[in-house]
């Protein structure tokens, strides 16, 4: 464009690059104004329907957990039956092996219900404390002892405060008592 005397005509062509620039910068604003809506709107999730339970992995879940309290059981009942019923001299060595049979069968059913889905969970549970309890950073033996001091005074200290407060108060009750 040609400039007059005056520049009014580059003015105008200025003013119309700014209204232009003004009018994107508000459809700016107003996209990321819709777009933040849109990140703060909370999505409603329809439940599921017809969902099915599933099904445990170990089909015979039920089974093994009652062979499991059947095996608890008949160590219980067969204790109080062998003791009750049986006469033995509680000397022998027949005491020892009734000992050693109820406790070979109370490890029996506490074998199987390791093979249980809860067992399993138990056992995955046991392994990943281990694997946590081997990165725990354990303190030196001279800061272990330490502490162990610190806390042996402080139990020290605070069972003579008790005991000093109890003579107290039990010759504050016989004074009034008297």
């Amino acid at each position: 464009m040609s400039e007059n005397k005056n520049g009014k005509q580059v003015n105008a062509a200025n003013s119309k690059k700014e209204k232009t620039a003004n009018a994107v910068a508000k459809n700016k604003k107003t996209d990321l104004k819709v777009a933040d809506a849109k990140k703060n709107e909370v999505k409603k999730v329809e439940p599921k329907k017809n969902v099915k339970a599933v099904p445990s992995a170990n089909p015979f879940d039920k089974l093994l957990w009652l062979l499991s309290f059947a095996l608890l059981a008949a160590a219980v009942g067969g204790n109080y039956y062998y003791t009750q019923f049986i006469m033995i001299d509680e000397s022998s060595l027949a005491r020892l092996g009734r000992v050693a049979i109820v406790i070979v069968t109370i490890l029996a059913g506490l074998a199987v219900v390791l093979f249980t889905n809860k067992g399993k969970k138990l056992l995955a549970f046991g392994r990943d404390s281990y694997t946590e309890l081997r990165k725990v950073v354990w303190p030196a033996r001279n800061e272990a002892m330490q502490t162990t001091a610190i806390v042996f005074v402080a139990v020290v200290l605070v069972s003579l405060f008790l005991y000093v407060c109890d003579l107290a108060f039990l010759q504050i009750v016989r004074l009034i008592t008297l």
